[in-house]
């Protein structure tokens, strides 16, 4: 597990927090005017196991790593979370078909509710959704598979197997109406205004993570991820003014979903959030991700370049 972000040195901390750095223990009461020769059998047994060194201590408190289940693995996206992720959680990895070069991978169609599949969500402490169509230009007739009963069904066996949180890639589609409508910030305070059928998926399936969460003991988050090329994903190679202010890099990409597992959010169980890097210019607003996740990016499109000219035509 990425460690937490650290407190606030100035801040002094609860008396409940001090010297807490794992699962509480409690430990017996003793009395500390007791005499040796009062103490029965039974309680130098009990002292005697509480002698335990401090190695044997460290490793009875130790965390187990949290178990991440990645739908969409071999993915763009997926395949950069897993570099970035194998040596830190406990991956369960899920994609349309099995492929014999990538056997970590699990085989299923998430369009079909199936208990085959279904079974690989239990014990899973996260999961990260991804598993759709990705392509921004899709009509319904391609869409409604994967991006809508496959969504619906990933949705439907995380509430059904506990687990803890359900991270949900949307889309900047979501809200792509917005980019000819003014030169405001885009919001995620904004009415929803999808720029075609795959954004109006993306958004049903962030007022279905909502209903989730309320009838759930589960935290959703939706990011509305911006522009994530293939690959090594360079700013050098986006078409226009328009997706270099919404460029993602591949360093922030990480950088955002570490938040989203790691996050403690406390306040709430439902949570959008805008999915771009620090670009010069942006109207994608990131004040919701950086204080409800903490993410803070360090990448920008236009850096070593000039400022950006007038958005050109998509």
């Amino acid at each position: 597990m990425r460690p937490e972000q650290s407190a606030n040195p100035d801040e002094p901390a609860r008396e409940d927090e001090r010297d807490l750095e794992g699962p509480r223990y409690i430990l017996p009461i003793v009395d500390p005017n007791a005499r040796d020769d009062d103490l029965d059998d039974d309680d130098d047994d009990d002292r005697d196991d509480l002698e335990i060194d401090d190695e044997s201590l460290a490793e009875e408190i130790e965390e187990e790593p949290r178990v991440v289940l990645i739908t969409g693995a071999r993915g763009n996206i997926g395949r950069k979370l897993r570099d970035a992720w194998t040596d830190v959680y406990d991956l369960v990895l899920i994609d349309r078909e099995e492929d014999d070069d990538d056997p970590e991978v699990i085989g299923a169609d998430l369009s079909v509710l199936d208990d085959d599949w279904i079974t690989h969500f239990h014990g899973v402490d996260t999961v990260v959704h991804l598993a759709a169509n990705p392509d921004a230009d899709a009509d319904w007739d391609d869409l409604v598979g994967p991006n809508l009963d496959a969504m619906a069904n990933v949705f439907h066996a995380a509430a059904l197997a506990g687990v803890e949180r359900v991270i949900f890639a949307s889309s900047n589609h979501a809200m792509g109406g917005y980019r000819d409508a003014d030169d405001g910030p885009i919001t995620v305070d904004l009415q929803p205004r999808p720029d075609g059928p795959y954004g109006a998926a993306k958004l049903f399936g962030e007022r279905l993570g909502q209903s989730l969460s309320r009838a759930f003991d589960l935290t959703f988050i939706a990011i509305r991820i911006g522009w994530v090329q293939p690959g090594s994903n360079r700013p050098e190679t986006l078409p226009d003014d328009w997706s270099r202010k919404l460029w993602l890099s591949n360093t922030d990409l990480v950088r955002l979903f570490d938040q989203a597992v790691e996050a403690e959010i406390e306040d709430r169980s439902f949570v959008v959030v805008n999915g771009t890097s620090r670009n010069h210019g942006t109207r994608w607003d990131l004040s919701d991700a950086a204080e409800l996740l903490g993410y803070l990016p360090v990448d920008d499109a236009f850096a070593g370049s000039a400022q950006p000219a007038g958005e050109s035509s998509p």
